[in-house]
């Protein structure tokens, strides 16, 4: 078939066969169309490769003006982190940036879920993304391919995404690879974003001036995400579940994990007592829809927790339990002993960094009502004397 393609030349048109090469090639490299089509090539090549985009969620709130807010802390900085609890969006934010910017970048990997992963496969995954060689399974990166990796990063203007980083030796060993101390932020084309949950692990590598906590949601966007999942497709709402619907939503406190999975799970739900047991059981700290995705809330909740000595697991729970709302010198008279190996203080402030802690405008603790909610059941459970939490006598505003 003839191709309808059709060359201009002073007004005058012609018809070429499906061989497109006597219009496409350029005569020579030196001749302007060839860098013309080398960018429109390098351009279609780059919109085309999807193979390693991450999944954004099936509805989104206020998503792209956060990106936009750390495109332009990238115009000063060379490494951005996102600190913030589990649950609070941190990865979502970190794929919308990598969904969105991307393609500005000449190379860019995704290295999702990194706490999880051997440091190697890691390393792995950076020579495939970013020069495009693929190693063994059991195939280990030589010096050649590290040198690679760094070279790419120096020469090209290349955006990094680390998720989710558990350890500060693998984080410091990626940044090792991925940063030239010679180059400044200001001459550095390259982009790193990383996000993590204690910004402990973060603060030695990561400026402050970098750091970017992630905030719960304002209650309308609350509000908006939770009546997507759980409205969707419903045509009539009564007006009881529309109040119990408003308690859910000031319970979650604008966590989007929370207000995700309930939503879901009371997606077309039309009895109320359904309802009313999914708020009480969520205030309770339980497992609610007994679905793997109901199981990651808790479990994302619950990995800081896990992830601490018995000093501080010990003080979480009795914030959780007795003493959100106390000031810190309240605090200092109830743990101060006389034994001068006591801490308190120090604690507080890697309760804070592990973001399972704040600090009010008024002086007063704050703690997210779901993680005091997992941390009242967590002591329930636990067998010392020192835990008597008893949620039918102790009021939930801590008046004891």
């Amino acid at each position: 078939m003839a191709s309808a393609t059709r060359l201009s030349d002073n007004n005058n048109y012609k018809v070429e066969d499906a061989n497109h090469l006597t219009i496409c090639k350029p005569p020579t490299k030196d001749h302007p169309s060839y860098s013309i089509l080398l960018e429109c090539l390098k351009t279609f090549m780059k919109k085309q490769n999807t193979r390693s985009m991450p999944p954004l969620p099936c509805y989104e709130v206020a998503l792209e003006d956060k990106a936009n807010i750390i495109n332009c802390l990238f115009q000063k900085e060379s490494i951005i982190a996102l600190i913030g609890m589990g649950g609070i969006g941190k990865t979502t934010l970190s794929k919308k940036v990598y969904h969105l910017f991307h393609n500005q970048y000449d190379k860019s990997s995704f290295l999702e879920d990194v706490k999880s992963k051997d440091i190697n496969n890691v390393k792995k995954q950076l020579l495939h993304d970013l020069c495009d060689k693929t190693l063994c399974k059991d195939e280990d990166l030589n010096k050649e391919d590290l040198d690679q990796i760094k070279q790419c990063m120096i020469s090209k203007k290349v955006l990094v995404v680390v998720d989710d980083v558990g350890k500060r030796e693998i984080f410091g060993a990626l940044l090792q690879l991925l940063i030239d101390k010679d180059v400044t932020n200001v001459d550095c084309k390259s982009k790193i974003l990383v996000n993590c949950r204690n910004w402990q692990i973060l603060k030695y590598h990561v400026k402050e001036s970098a750091k970017m906590d992630m905030a719960l949601l304002e209650e309308e966007q609350a509000r908006e995400l939770f009546m997507f999942h759980a409205f969707k497709h419903a045509n009539h709402v009564t007006n009881d579940i529309k109040n119990i619907s408003m308690e859910i939503i000031k319970t979650c406190e604008g966590l989007p994990l929370s207000l995700e999975v309930l939503g879901s799970y009371l997606c077309d739900i039309p009895i109320l007592e359904v309802w009313k047991d999914a708020l009480h059981t969520l205030k309770n700290g339980k497992n609610i829809t007994g679905s793997s995705k109901d199981e990651v809330l808790w479990t994302t909740l619950q990995i800081s927790y896990d992830h601490m000595d018995k000093d501080h697991q010990n003080m979480f729970l009795d914030i959780a339990c007795f003493l959100v709302g106390f000031n810190k010198s309240t605090l200092c008279r109830v743990y101060w002993n006389g034994d001068d190996s006591c801490r308190p203080m120090l604690i507080l402030q890697n309760l804070k960094d592990r973001s399972l802690i704040k600090w009010a405008e008024d002086g007063g603790l704050y703690m997210h009502e779901q993680l005091q909610d997992m941390g009242r059941n967590i002591a329930m459970e636990v067998t010392m004397n020192r835990f008597i939490w008893k949620p039918n006598i102790y009021l939930r505003n801590n008046q004891v």
